[in-house]
């Protein structure tokens, strides 16, 4: 099965097995996951390592868009923080929008260090088109249980659907 072909059936496989189900998260287990497998640079699939450790820190949450998480982490029972004033927290999830570089956006974890991803960030802004737009949001969970309550419409699924074939000759497998 060629590359493109089993990466689209993965991520729409994730989309359509959501439901209501419990989990229990732990900030520690995510971030220590993301730190140990991110790389000196990007490979452009930050969303993939971010939900890899996610999945390990026990979030049972899908593959899609970094951009998209804006949506779907409140709906994983995270909170938005302010970011005016913000001191970030082990096992933090930075949002960033999609930008002239980058039709994913951006997605990255607080390791109480630095931001990592699929590699390992200077700042949260992991390129200077991101600084220069200069937007992010910030997302919390605490340890313990909490429950999903995610849905998505066929819009945003649409959405998904063409920043990924628009990006994806930008992944480096």
């Amino acid at each position: 099965m060629g590359k493109i072909r089993k990466t689209f059936l993965i991520m729409i496989g994730t989309v359509l097995v959501w439901s209501h189900l419990p989990y229990h998260y732990n900030n520690e287990k995510v971030a220590a996951y993301a730190t140990t497998h991110a790389a000196g640079s990007s490979r452009c699939m930050c969303a993939w390592y971010v939900v890899k450790a996610m999945w390990r820190g026990g979030c049972p949450i899908g593959l899609i868009p970094a951009y998209a998480y804006e949506k779907t982490l409140p709906q994983m029972g995270f909170n938005e923080i302010p970011t005016n004033g913000y001191r970030p927290m082990i096992g933090d999830i930075s949002v960033l929008p999609q930008n002239e570089k980058s039709h994913f956006g951006h997605i990255a974890v607080w390791n109480g260090k630095l931001w990592v991803s699929d590699f390992r960030q200077n700042s949260i802004y992991p390129g200077s088109a991101y600084r220069k737009n200069g937007g992010f949001k910030v997302f919390r969970a605490k340890d313990g249980w909490h429950w999903k309550h995610v849905w998505t419409s066929p819009v945003d699924w649409y959405s998904w659907i063409e920043s990924f074939v628009r990006g994806y000759d930008k992944i480096k497998f």
